[in-house]
């Protein structure tokens, strides 16, 4: 059986950014399994099953040790992804592949999607362990045209409205993309963190949602290009300062 891991730093980025990616690997057949650094906030681990029966995921369990680091709202604090040594991330991700013995690693781009500090770390945690690892890994980005058809979209629905921190940029490069997933499921799994984020008229969202929010936005940009796909870079191993390991 061909197996996948996936890391992110936060319960709910399985959702947003391999979401769709993990449902049609499953369906393939891939035995795909999940690894979280952080429990996330405000109770979000607690729907962290739900979210992976939805989306294809076999098992999760956390990367590293049981709370070590955790989810301060991307503040950088000293127990953050963001603020560990990207060694230890590394080091983890490995002892992880170690277990999984994947084909392929799933994870967020060099962007972090939406700029998160946290969601930067794993990133490049992946690609620092990528020189120690034989497997491919891809990174979720979004398009820039596809982030600024979310923003019409809200313009549509609520003119003068912004959504978003302003760090979900997207990119002109070119990307794979994994389709045909199911955005039922999707829906229902950005449901089972956020009450009616996946399901709601989003013209309904714009009115009670803090207007900070990437994941609004990125629920408009899911409106308006589509559920069904994920889009990726290809990660490669980490070209930087050599290791201290």
């Amino acid at each position: 059986m061909r197996t996948a891991l996936v890391v992110h730093a936060h319960p709910d980025d399985e959702v947003f950014a391999t979401g769709a990616a993990t449902s049609v690997l499953s369906e393939q057949g891939w035995h795909v399994v999940l690894r979280v650094a952080t429990g996330g906030m405000h109770g979000a681990l607690d729907h962290l099953g739900v979210s992976c029966a939805l989306l294809g995921i076999k098992e999760w369990d956390w990367l590293g040790e049981v709370d070590q680091w955790v989810d301060d709202g991307g503040r950088g604090g000293p127990r953050s992804p963001a603020a560990a040594s990207p060694d230890a991330l590394a080091e983890a991700i490995e002892v992880a592949a170690a277990v999984v013995e994947p084909e392929l690693i799933l994870t967020v781009g060099s962007d972090g999607l939406t700029g998160h500090p946290d969601h930067i770390a794993i990133s490049q945690g992946v690609q620092r362990a990528l020189t120690n690892l034989d497997c491919r890994a891809l990174g979720a980005r979004v398009r820039a045209q596809d982030v600024r058809a979310g923003e019409q979209l809200i313009q549509q629905l609520a003119p003068g409205e912004r959504v978003g921190s302003g760090n979900v940029k997207g990119c002109d490069v070119p990307l794979e993309e994994i389709g045909g997933a199911s955005e039922q499921r999707r829906r229902q799994a950005l449901d089972a963190y956020y009450e009616g984020l996946g399901s709601k008229p989003l013209e309904e969202l714009l009115g009670v949602h803090r207007a900070s929010s990437d994941g609004l936005l990125l629920r408009a940009v899911f409106d308006a290009t589509g559920w069904q796909q994920d889009r990726f870079e290809e990660l490669t191993a980490w070209s930087g300062a050599p290791s201290s390991r």
